[in-house]
């Protein structure tokens, strides 16, 4: 199952980077198969450790001596000294330590002990947020749920995905009978997600039968994580907010509420809970910038102002839209109405944006002006609206217009390819183009 960010790992091994690596993300995306794929492939020797299964590795790193910790490493895995110190065997050998996020002597100690030359590449996986200022030691590889291109290869159906980037660049309507596959292939996506586990359970019995089950599954793991790694009230606000995500996307105006948490709740009380799950990437917020704004958005992107304490009105996606499509299944019934499906194009729409390295942010007017993303490329602001269907007039690009100039916007909806009046319109199997 090709993932993009190996491409990623192929940069860093092939050049004179030489700190360690560091992948990122939520439970379930897929990050140790990633790593132990590229081990095999490109590496002789690797040695694979688990901290958070391991309580004698846990011990090994508690010494301060990167030397010490070295030939403890190599004792574990029952090494020969004199054989470690031949040169061509250390260059083909890569070391990795899984779930190493809530360690912190292990993080902090990582750089120094690749210096010791025993284990010259080290990939360390956590599903931990890490400190922004320790990201900095490291070749920092974050990780999300596969997106619809990386899905279309897993389905053997690669040949589409070039197919699908040179229309979007030249802007040339994909013919009719391809077009319509292509938007059954992505309802299919909408329904089995992102996470690897379980589109290989797709894979393996040929339909969806089992997905309903994979997803709750995986929400369950999620909660019992949470659990085990914060306080028990700090815990409960999280499973609170990640439990009442269905109640605020169903809504016409998808601005988080707290009060649909439970009545009473507040900002305050709150924020911390969904700044951890955003840190971790099991939510994704979406921050409203106002018209004023506007032209300052590169200033407010830069200096990293997009987090709940300083915009206090936004939306949450859920980190994989088959998970969210699943908590839709729980409380409704299908088809969904346009308001459930537009909640699902959006988050999935959201996805796409992050992995591309986008921060999610939204604009509305003090009217009725919605534009459902603002993409800042550049330092130029593209707008984008999500439509459920073909159909995709609207007042509000002309609205935003008026207080702020850009060079096109993007409609995407089922229509195909085409770009017309400075608007680029794109299907929605299209996205991970962006």
């Amino acid at each position: 199952m090709k993932r993009t960010a190996i491409e990623n790992l192929l940069k860093w091994n092939q050049t004179s980077d030489v700190r360690p690596v560091l992948i990122t993300g939520s439970k379930g995306v897929g990050k140790t198969y990633l790593a132990y794929d590229f081990a095999k492939a490109f590496f002789k020797n690797y040695y694979y450790i688990n901290f958070e299964h391991n309580s004698i590795v846990r011990e090994i790193f508690k010494a301060k001596d990167p030397f010490l910790i070295s030939t403890r490493l190599l004792e574990h895995f029952h090494l020969d000294t004199d054989e470690s110190n031949q040169s061509p065997l250390q260059e083909d050998r890569v070391l990795i330590l899984d779930e190493i996020g809530n360690h912190p002597e292990a993080i902090q100690i990582l750089t120094s002990l690749q210096y010791t030359g025993q284990f010259p590449k080290i990939i360390a996986i956590s599903s931990y947020p890490i400190k922004k200022e320790e990201l900095g030691l490291f070749y920092h590889i974050p990780i999300y749920p596969m997106q619809f291109d990386e899905f279309l290869v897993a389905m053997s159906r690669d040949w589409y995905v070039e197919i699908i980037r040179t229309h979007y660049d030249t802007n040339k309507k994909i013919p009719h009978i391809v077009h319509k596959e292509l938007l059954a292939l992505h309802n299919l996506y909408l329904q089995v997600g992102g996470m690897p586990g379980i589109v290989n359970e797709y894979l393996s019995f040929n339909n969806t039968i089992n997905i309903f089950e994979q997803h709750s599954l995986l929400l369950g793991t999620y909660q019992h994580y949470l659990s085990l790694i914060n306080s028990d009230s700090q815990a409960l606000k999280m499973n609170q907010v990640l439990n009442c995500l269905p109640l605020q996307l169903m809504k016409n105006n998808k601005k988080f509420q707290y009060r649909l948490i439970r009545k009473g709740t507040t900002h305050s009380m709150y924020k911390d809970a969904i700044y951890r799950l955003s840190e971790q990437n099991y939510l994704i917020p979406s921050y409203k910038i106002t018209s004023e704004e506007l032209s300052n958005i590169s200033s407010i992107i830069g200096d990293d102002r997009l987090n709940v304490n300083e915009i206090t009105s936004f939306k949450l996606y859920s980190s994989d839209v088959g998970l969210l499509n699943t908590q839709f299944a729980k409380q409704l019934k299908q088809p969904y109405d346009k308001t459930t499906r537009k909640a699902l194009l959006e988050n999935y729409v959201g996805v796409s944006l992050l992995s591309n390295a986008y921060p999610n942010m939204f604009w509305e007017s003090e009217s009725t002006a919605k534009v459902d993303f603002i993409l800042v490329r550049d330092g130029v602001i593209i707008p984008i609206e999500i439509f459920t269907d073909k159909n995709t007039r609207s007042k509000s690009i002309s609205v935003l217009k008026k207080f702020i100039d850009f060079p096109y916007s993007i409609k995407i909806s089922e229509k195909n390819f085409d770009y017309s009046n400075n608007v680029k319109y794109i299907p929605y199997y299209a996205s991970f183009c962006l």
